[in-house]
């Protein structure tokens, strides 16, 4: 293969193009849950929860498969992600928080997951949708850390060339939903997740 030859050039960044964009395509938050949704339904009513970067997009494609088994849901994303057609549905309560570093608004969010899960009635199902950017996004914090605290434990670990795995062990040490610790929160509920 000759470098040179545009032709070719032309041919192979297509191909790479063609590539990219089936790769991406795959992995759509929107395609994913609409398949996992299809080769395992949920009947409703369905109290939806989709976290994270990719949360309108999960959102949408739980939509699209479950349409009005969803009794409400909760969708929390980054600035500037949301989805707009959600955000039109009044069965959906849509923030947006803050990301890479936490901030107020990723306790706020924190505060309306809790409250949306305790006023879920006991013999509804709670879908969890989540997605990368939800530990930056949503956080409740132990007493005696506040917002301060987190932001500059954030920075440091952002900034210490740890891996994401390793940041996000330190993030779940000083949090009351990481690491398993939501499950407390549910108090027997019926609960999934993708």
């Amino acid at each position: 293969w000759n470098v040179m030859d545009s032709e070719a050039f032309t041919s192979s960044r297509d191909l790479l193009l063609q590539c990219f964009h089936a790769a991406r395509d795959a992995v759509h938050g929107r395609r994913v849950v609409e398949e996992a949704l299809r080769r395992d339904p949920i009947g409703g009513p369905v109290h939806l929860v989709a976290l994270g970067k990719a949360a309108g997009a999960m959102g949408l494609g739980a939509v699209s498969r479950l349409g009005d088994g969803i009794a409400r849901g909760l969708v929390v994303t980054r600035r500037g992600y949301g989805e707009a057609a959600l955000a039109r549905d009044e069965r959906f309560a849509c923030l947006e928080a803050d990301h890479p570093l936490p901030g107020a608004s990723s306790l706020a969010a924190g505060r309306a997951l809790l409250d949306f899960i305790a006023s879920t009635p006991r013999d509804g199902i709670l879908l969890f949708l989540i997605s990368g950017g939800s530990s930056s996004l949503v956080e409740v914090l132990p007493s005696g850390l506040d917002l301060e605290d987190l932001r500059r434990m954030n920075a440091w670990l952002l900034a210490s060339g740890l891996d994401i795995h390793a940041v996000n062990r330190v993030r779940s040490e000083v949090s009351c939903i990481k690491a398993g610790r939501l499950r407390a929160w549910l108090d027997g509920r019926d609960a999934r997740a993708l």
